[in-house]
């Protein structure tokens, strides 16, 4: 798995917060709430269908700008988008992880003709790029125990996430974003200038975010493939939590876009690149234990519990690479400055 490196340039200059120069206009209060209400319109609009994706980025402005808002509504508000957030994307973890792992086993069982090769011989000889377990016994029925778990585990998701936007819970919480738009509860804090109250928001965040990739060994993934991740699924937690955070710092620069114009462009760019890197960490480690559990069913034959060993080992293997490419990519986005309270306050 590759990706492309982060382009580096120095972060571009300026003498105000905006391309003009000059400073935005009005309050925080209303720079906060416009990106609230405009999050919120689109989640009321898209009812009885829900995205992730909003329910994301409301939940993270409620957590970087906690300190302009009331504390008990957001902090309740918060933990609601993301106990709807995780019930909801269940079923499409696990659509995600079927979808890798039969990709995987695909990839791991082909037998691809690729051409004729030359030979010394009167007759070109076809030449066979053949997976680890091509035609091997027991991947038929290693692909069908996967496929008959994961869409057994799925369509329970699917259920479980029709009740919940069927009941009260849910209406109450589409009540209560509808507060986004119409009536958001602010503290003091707010009536502020935006420079003075948001970007200080955002570089607390980016500067949680710099400290928790600190806390990592990039060290280990600077090598490619060094096999360290096959057996040691035990720190994929922080890595986790990383994206979570690497997320978002993206959104909080969304939310500061009307004071930093077209300087945020690249870094949330920037951003987005490792949030997708981390995406696929995710995946490839959820898929992993997916294949170590298939592994412990009850009765299988030796041959597809081998099978289901190889596929194991080839999603960590997976989980190796993003890390790597994380590692590699995420000194050119350190260097950059764009993450440090000189440059967000453009000091």
């Amino acid at each position: 798995m590759t990706d492309a490196p982060l382009a580096t340039q120095a972060p571009p200059g300026g003498d105000g917060l905006l391309d003009s120069g000059q400073p935005a206009a009005g309050l925080a209060a209303d720079a906060l709430a416009a990106h609230l209400a405009a999050e919120a319109a689109g989640f009321l609009r898209e009812l009885p269908s829900v995205d992730l994706h909003t329910l994301r980025r409301v939940g993270a402005a409620l957590h970087t700008f906690e300190q302009l808002l009331d504390p008990g509504w957001s902090q309740d508000l918060r933990e609601e988008l993301a106990r709807l957030g995780l019930l909801l994307g269940q079923e499409r973890a696990y659509g995600r992880r079927l979808a890798r792992l039969l990709a995987g086993l695909d990839s791991l069982t082909c037998t691809d003709t690729t051409g004729p090769e030359r030979t010394a011989g009167p007759v070109p000889q076809q030449r066979e790029a053949e997976g680890l377990l091509a035609r091997h016994p027991g991947a038929p029925k290693a692909r069908a125990l996967l496929e008959r778990q994961l869409t057994l585990g799925r369509s329970r998701a699917h259920t479980t996430a029709l009740q919940e936007l069927g009941s009260a819970r849910f209406h109450a919480l589409a009540d209560r974003m509808t507060l986004l738009v119409s009536d958001l509860p602010l503290r003091p804090a707010a009536d502020r200038a935006p420079a003075n109250a948001l970007l200080p928001c955002a570089v607390a965040e980016a500067s949680v975010l710099v400290g928790a990739v600190e806390a990592l060994p990039l060290e280990r993934g600077a090598v490619p493939y060094t096999g360290d991740m096959l057996h040691d699924p035990g720190d994929d937690q922080p890595w986790h939590q990383l994206r979570g955070l690497v997320l978002r710092t993206q959104y909080a620069l969304e939310v500061c876009g009307p004071l930093l114009g077209a300087r945020a462009a690249r870094p949330a760019a920037a951003l987005s690149d490792l949030a997708r890197v981390l995406a696929r960490h995710r995946d490839a480690a959820e898929a992993a234990e997916a294949a170590a559990l298939a592994a412990l069913t009850p009765r299988i034959t030796p041959a597809t519990a081998y099978v289901l060993g190889v596929v194991h080992a080839d999603q960590r293997l997976e989980v190796e690479a993003a890390r790597h490419v994380f590692s590699s990519t995420w000194p050119d986005l350190d260097r950059s400055g764009w993450l440090t309270d000189a440059w967000l306050t453009n000091r």
